[in-house]
């Protein structure tokens, strides 16, 4: 009697559940890839959960020596925290700075099949508008590739492919047509300019209610998974051109900010309020013509003089409140100041990308495709002459 097969490892929980690591090397790179790499997968469906560390970080926790199959089952144990493996891929990789050769690497793992599902590695240039996008979508390519699989080819197809592996037969004709095609499209091609699209003049106006229009949102801001996420850019267009650019923290100082305003009017109206009866205390001290010298005027100067000192000691704690308040709202009102012009300018900075992108897609005569497959990731550039 044969002895029973051992019981199969439990999958992941969600079948289709992205671990997006922090991704390392160059910061300005690796935010942009991983932004784009989490709505990728999400617009394909895939629930998409940030992990706060990148993968050389996640290894030393467990204590690899170099990142393989067995690290990676560590690394999947100990994110789980003892429980079900929260996801059922992890994205992970390093990304390299600009134009500076080195190469950036994206790797998606499979955490049930404890296997590598693709690893894509590419070289960023500054004003490389297509990679950053096609990166991600080759690795939900090859994701869904590997859940459903390309059946075997149907004889029709097998056909189709031996028919062009042979080629028909052509008569002279034919082939002298062809080459005098492909020799006139070679010649319009190098005829097309080869230097490299400009960008840099685009303005971007945030007052411009065509620019708000184009690029505002109308549903709630899309929620960070965690710190290392980008932050959802997009204008609120019920808020208009001045408020709609606000990110949260904005929001916060303003409340603070008037919060500060409140309590200091407060305090100086109360220091105001106190005023009078320290005058009038003040002023029946003096018209009472006690001595503090005479002994016989000694009990009604003191009772007196006592009075003047507490409303005294009244009136001046609440306008050193009021001067303290007045202080932080300064303070405050400056913060909510330098948070208006950093957030103002991240939406400036992002609007401009955007507009960069759609720039060179609309070129005319101009097509940019991007190429995915099993082994080929790229863009294609095609030209109408």
């Amino acid at each position: 009697m044969a002895a029973p097969a051992a019981a199969p490892a439990a999958a992941p929980a969600g079948g289709k559940t992205v671990g997006l690591m922090r991704l390392g090397g160059d910061q300005t790179i690796a935010a942009d890839v991983r932004s784009y790499i989490q709505s990728e997968f999400e617009g394909s469906g895939f629930t998409v959960k940030g992990v706060a560390m990148d993968i050389d970080t996640a290894a030393g926790k467990v204590k690899c020596r170099q990142v393989n199959d067995d690290c990676l089952g560590k690394i999947a144990t100990w994110l789980a925290k003892g429980k079900e493996v929260p996801y059922t891929y992890l994205v992970y990789g390093t990304a390299a700075p600009a134009d500076s050769g080195q190469m950036t690497s994206l790797v998606v793992y499979d955490l049930g099949k404890k296997a590598q599902v693709k690893e894509i590695k590419a070289t960023f240039s500054s004003d490389d508008y297509i990679l950053p996008i096609a990166l991600p979508r080759a690795l939900v390519a090859a994701v869904n590739e590997s859940i459903n699989p390309p059946g075997p080819l149907t004889p029709a197809e097998e056909k189709i492919l031996a028919e062009l592996d042979e080629g028909p037969g052509k008569t002279p004709e034919e082939l002298r047509e062809e080459a005098e095609a492909i020799a006139a499209a070679t010649g319009a091609v190098d005829d097309q300019p080869t230097d490299k699209i400009d960008t840099s003049g685009i303005k971007v106006d945030l007052k411009n209610k065509k620019d708000f229009d184009a690029f505002c949102r109308n549903e709630p801001r899309r929620k960070r998974e965690s710190r290392d996420d980008p932050p959802d850019l997009r204008p609120n267009c019920k808020l208009g051109t001045f408020w709609g650019y606000w990110q949260p923290r904005a929001w916060v100082a303003l409340g603070l900010t008037a919060t500060g305003l409140i309590a200091t009017g407060a305090l100086y109206g109360m220091g105001f309020a106190a005023r009078g009866p320290y005058k009038d205390a003040n002023q029946a001290l003096l018209d009472s013509g006690l001595s503090n010298t005479n002994p016989l005027d000694s009990a009604g100067y003191t009772a007196l003089a006592s009075d003047v000192a507490a409303k005294g000691q009244i009136m001046r704690s609440r306008f050193l409140g009021g001067d303290i308040a007045l202080g932080a709202t300064v303070l405050l009102a400056g913060v909510l100041g330098v948070i208006i012009y950093q957030d103002r300018n991240d939406a400036k900075k992002w609007m401009k990308s955007e507009k960069g992108l759609k720039a060179i897609s609309g070129i005319k005569d101009l097509q940019v495709t991007p190429l995915l497959g099993a082994t080929v990731q790229g863009a294609g550039l095609g030209f109408r002459f």
